[in-house]
């Protein structure tokens, strides 16, 4: 996974600087200052996987005295001030890319084979160690995991194709960090052969799920997206698509799930942004849309999503995309898009001029539009797309996550030596 991110952002960088117009013009965009509301001074390890709950951050450092980027801490902050509150002892590596998930008076940190490790919440300290597999498959954890009441929610794969969840309370929390096996509840085994990628939704008591079919073996196949009632485990919503539709329509870049956080939900009203666009109606499955990029239809009418996560607006849909379908123009990459949610027609889009897109997300707060680049803070009018300003101080992180807490946007703000901090950027009024 992160071979493949790191890969796509080289060859962004490569196709963007070779232009010799990239910095053209750049001092007449209108100027934003930046109010950082604290900085922690803490170096981040990785700059998607932090989490904010109640009134805490948790976030993978990078611990003092260490430069590999492998090596990792969970470390608490004050989501209010930025105050250091612990880092814990137990050091870990070969992290799942996946927020920390906190349930009751633990948090969570999810490692490639299988392997959960669970920190006391207050002070920090290790106090169990988890493996969850089936039947000795040594299976692998998914990108994603949801916590929902007692339970998480994940996706396995390898040896098998699952979508599992188990109960937290069966872990033994008391301090002991000899290695605890669970097996874990299977909710699905989806008939297409593809594996469960997408970030698990929890809505009205359902959880929602999709599949990625792009695997040897299965290209091709229709990708599903599954929603399971968290009381019963029955399936409660299941709608099939991409595949042998969309190759029959010649499709540009045909649905496979590729997307690691396709799935939206709004007002009774899941949307999947990927490759393509569509939206179903949950309460009785019926397809409202569905926008497929054909190859027949011109550059602009292009907007599939990859964004870390979609924001709802006044009746529109935000997000971000890095990828161009015209190489030899690098402006065409960094794209911010605004969708009508009840057609998922294109509002508008824009491009972050002369800055590296990142796999990032928008932030809106106060009838301000918030995206972090690779050389600036972009700022713009949610509902025309007009630009407010930008901060080209301000370097963001690549990959990196924006969360939005009270009046403060959270995110890694990167240092000259390339080194990233976390920090809370003002968004009020």
């Amino acid at each position: 996974m992160v071979n493949m991110k790191t890969t796509v952002l080289v060859f962004t960088i490569i196709i963007v600087f070779s232009s010799c117009d990239l910095f053209k013009d750049k001092d007449t965009d209108p100027v934003y200052q930046t109010k950082i509301a604290w900085d922690s001074g803490l170096y981040s390890n990785d700059y998607q996987e932090y989490m904010v709950d109640g009134d805490s951050v948790f976030f993978y450092e990078r611990p003092p005295g260490y430069s590999t980027v492998n090596i990792y801490a969970l470390t608490r902050l004050d989501a209010e001030t930025g105050r250091f509150i612990w880092r814990s002892s137990v050091l870990f590596k070969g992290i799942v890319f996946c927020q920390p998930v906190a349930i009751d008076g633990y948090v969570y940190v999810f490692l490639r084979s299988n392997v959960i490790l669970c920190f006391n919440r207050e002070i920090g300290e290790c106090t169990a160690r988890v493996r969850v597999d089936i039947d000795n498959k040594n299976l692998e954890f998914m990108d994603f995991a949801t916590a929902y009441r007692d339970y998480l929610y994940l996706g396995l794969w390898t040896n098998g194709k699952y979508f599992v969840r188990f109960d937290v309370n069966l872990i033994d929390q008391s301090g002991d960090t000899a290695m605890q096996n669970i097996t874990p509840e299977i909710l699905w085994q989806p008939e297409t052969g593809g594996y469960v990628y997408a970030q698990p939704i929890v809505y009205k008591n359902v959880i929602y799920t999709g599949t990625n079919i792009r695997i040897q073996g299965v290209e091709g196949k229709p990708v599903e997206v599954a929603g399971f009632d968290t009381d019963t485990k029955e399936m409660a919503f299941h709608v099939s698509f991409g595949g042998p539709e969309d190759i029959g329509v010649n499709a540009r870049s045909i649905e496979s799930g590729i997307k690691d956080n396709p799935i939206f939900i709004h007002d009774n009203v899941l949307y999947y942004l990927s490759t393509s666009i569509s939206a179903w109606d949950i309460a009785t499955g019926e397809k409202l849309y569905r926008h497929v990029f054909t190859n027949d239809l011109p550059y602009s009418k292009i907007y599939m999503a990859e964004t870390l996560q979609a924001v709802f607006y006044k009746g529109n849909i935000y997000f971000t995309n890095l990828v161009s379908y015209v190489s030899n123009e690098p402006d065409s990459f960094r794209n911010i898009y605004c969708i009508n949610a009840a057609t998922g027609k294109l509002v508008w889009n824009t491009i972050a001029k002369h800055s590296i897109s990142l796999d990032t997300n928008p932030v809106i707060a106060h009838d301000k539009l918030y995206v972090p680049q690779h050389h600036g803070l972009w700022v713009y009018n949610p509902e025309n797309g007009k630009l407010i300003g930008v901060d080209r101080s301000f370097l963001g992180a690549s990959f990196g996550r924006n969360i939005l807490y009270k009046d403060y946007m959270i995110c890694v703000r990167m240092e000259n030596n390339n080194e990233g901090k976390l920090v809370a950027v003002y968004v009020g009024k």
